[in-house]
């Protein structure tokens, strides 16, 4: 015991001492959350909220609905009239972004009580205000036409509800937390990455960095088990990996409430108990990762090697996270069986504040913390081999 104490203590004092490693293991838990938060701010302000400016909206044929271009104009909107010979052209190229263009046939169809189709240009992938400006215009066009259409029927003596004999009323059972997370669905997926960037660095040095440097055989030449040594460095590992993942739950917790949900009708809000939970879910996690970084570095002769196998490894655990949110799969017992995926899942149940069952606590802690043995013992393996020096 008194081996494992002396390499756990001699591994946490040389990563602390190293400002650069303490830097580039913490920086993703430190700064991932604010840089996450103000991208989901600048999305929701930009395309999904609402706004007191008014929408620039460039008309092409103004004169051919001046009716309709007035009332437009009584809506906050700023309507410039150009003559475009290619409205779509002009969006593409950028020199306009938003474009409704009005045939000269408007005037003739709408005396007639003939359907209009008026083409409204923008571009979607855009990040600016394209896409709200475009919901917003849209929006105005169509309460124009509903406007115009139960004139039409009140001139004719019908009464203009007989055009809606039904309607649907909206009973959305979603918690503004469960419908917050669609929008911040990433945030399990940069949990585990942070998870496996706390150790990082630990792994490569403790391995592959002590075989580069020539220190490694002295350290093995100590009256130290192997197996003692090999669980030092993992714990040591996963302690620094246990403190990436607090340093983003408190990154995490200040961050969120800049985020404007509330625009949209949404909330989140990260509690001293969820992230409590959060971090006792992870923890058979962080042992796994700690493992699976030590055993893979292991293999590597350089510090460059480790880090080129390290980051193709870290790939790994997070496609399951990719692969069930765009199938949206449901959890279940058979789902704890395969690490990172299990501890999403049940972070994603603990943010939006559902009940978790006990059963998939068992299974994903059992399931995930074998495989972590596992890998500690194949590290305690390959330690004990004298080709570990070579």
């Amino acid at each position: 015991m008194r081996g494992f104490m002396t390499v756990l203590r001699k591994e946490c004092t040389d990563n602390i001492r190293d400002r650069r490693t303490i830097i580039s293991s913490f920086s993703l838990a430190l700064l991932g959350p604010a840089l996450f938060v103000g991208l989901m701010a600048f999305v929701l302000n930009t395309a999904l909220g609402t706004s007191t400016d008014a929408v620039v909206l460039t008309v092409v044929g103004s004169e051919n609905a001046p009716q309709l271009v007035s009332y437009l104009e009584q809506q906050n909107t700023e309507i410039s009239r150009e003559e475009l010979e290619n409205p779509k052209q002009a969006v593409i190229d950028g020199s306009h972004d938003l474009i409704l263009v009005i045939p000269e046939t408007y005037a003739r169809r709408f005396s007639n009580g003939e359907i209009n189709s008026l083409p409204l240009i923008y571009d979607s992938s855009s990040l600016g205000k394209a896409r709200r400006n475009y919901n917003q215009v849209r929006d105005m066009i169509r309460r124009f036409a509903q406007g115009i259409g139960f004139l039409r029927l009140q001139l004719r003596g019908v009464d203009p509800s007989i055009t809606a004999p039904v309607l649907v009323q909206e009973v959305d059972t979603a918690s503004p937390a469960a419908r917050a997370l669609t929008i911040l669905a990433t945030l399990p997926y940069l949990l585990v990455l942070v998870i496996f960037m706390g150790g990082f660095y630990l792994a490569i040095d403790t391995t592959a960095g002590e075989r580069e440097h020539g220190s490694l055989e002295p350290l093995l030449s100590q009256p130290t088990s192997r197996t003692q040594l090999v669980l030092g460095k993992i714990t040591a590992t996963s302690i620094f990996g246990a403190m990436s993942l607090v340093l983003f739950l408190a990154s995490l917790a200040v961050a969120v409430p800049f985020v404007p949900l509330h625009k949209i009708g949404m909330s989140l809000e990260i509690s001293l108990g969820a992230s409590v939970g959060i971090f006792l879910v992870a923890l058979p996690l962080i042992f796994f990762a700690a493992s699976l970084l030590t055993v893979v570095a292991s293999f590597a002769k350089s510090y460059k090697e480790a880090q080129t196998y390290l980051t193709i490894v870290i790939l790994v655990p997070t496609m399951p996270l990719i692969i069930a949110q765009l199938l949206g799969v449901e959890a279940s017992t058979s789902l704890m069986l395969v690490p990172s995926l299990s501890q999403s899942t049940l972070i994603s149940a603990l943010i939006i504040g559902e009940p978790v069952e006990w059963l998939h606590l068992v299974v994903s802690a059992i399931t995930t913390g074998t495989l972590g043995a596992g890998l500690a013992w194949l590290a305690i393996s390959l330690y004990r081999r004298e080709s570990i020096l070579i």
